[in-house]
């Protein structure tokens, strides 16, 4: 072979390894990546579509009181005031209503209470309210529309020990007797829903728990991602065993007790 045909040669091979070092590179580049879909609900979390058994079998009077007024919250700062509307709706749900009374709505509530806390805890963009002052809000909202209050137990669930489970056992399973008192829990979202995105504050009223599962049913008022979900009593405490936006107190649940 001659010095012309071995150039010649030599530069062919480096040509088609130039070409099929582009075209793997082009092939590489071009390759489509998957995308990750993210399911609504985490382990955590069973929606009520799919575990109904519960409220259709058992008196669940909470659910039932609860249900024909679940409310969204009309932003995403107002889950106490649309939760505490629902409380409100199904603690007058056994009164002589006139047909000149109105339900209470989440503006109307707000209107009635006139809470300077409230108005500006509500306010599109802010963080909303702490337990603390939800338990004072429960308080003044019923007096609003002539409910009397017997008892408004503030609950900071500061830990996930036997002795704190077994307080909130025991509230649960009061609760469940009757449609004449409700718990308000505020919780991080996140841990009941199972969506990292939602590590937030929340508020919503707990609508019935199955002892015998040991499972709460949460109407959670962020209507436009959520429906009611089942979590178990251990991620029910969880949530609740975080602390608020400010870092200062742990978060919890108001039970309240009307008179009968």
């Amino acid at each position: 072979m001659n010095l012309h045909s071995k150039l010649l040669n030599a530069v062919v091979a480096a040509l088609l390894a130039t070409l099929c070092t582009s075209t793997t590179t082009f092939a590489e580049e071009k390759a489509p990546t998957e995308k990750v879909v993210k399911k609504k609900y985490g382990p955590t979390a069973t929606r009520l579509f799919d575990a109904h058994e519960y409220v259709r079998k058992n008196a669940a009077p909470d659910y039932w009181a609860l249900s024909p007024y679940y409310d969204p919250q009309m932003n995403g700062a107002a889950c106490s005031l649309a939760s505490v509307t629902m409380v409100v709706n199904a603690a007058r749900a056994s009164m002589p209503l006139t047909a000149s009374d109105e339900l209470a709505t989440q503006p109307n509530l707000l209107k009635k209470v006139n809470s300077s806390v409230w108005n500006e805890g509500v306010a599109k963009g802010t963080t909303g309210v702490d337990l603390d002052q939800l338990g004072v809000l429960v308080g003044q909202s019923l007096k609003a529309y002539g409910l009397e209050p017997l008892k408004i137990e503030v609950v900071h669930v500061d830990s996930t020990t036997d002795a704190m489970m077994k307080k909130v056992r025991s509230v649960l399973e009061q609760n469940e007797k009757n449609a004449s008192d409700f718990v308000i829990a505020n919780f991080q979202q996140s841990d009941y829903t199972g969506d990292p995105e939602g590590a937030i504050g929340h508020i919503a009223p707990v609508a019935a728990y199955d002892r015998k599962a040991k499972k709460v049913l949460v109407m959670d008022v962020d209507r436009q991602y959520y429906e009611p979900y089942w979590v178990s009593e251990e991620t029910f405490l969880k949530g609740m065993a975080t602390k608020d936006s400010g870092g200062k107190n742990f978060r919890g649940f108001v039970y309240v007790t009307l008179k009968k």
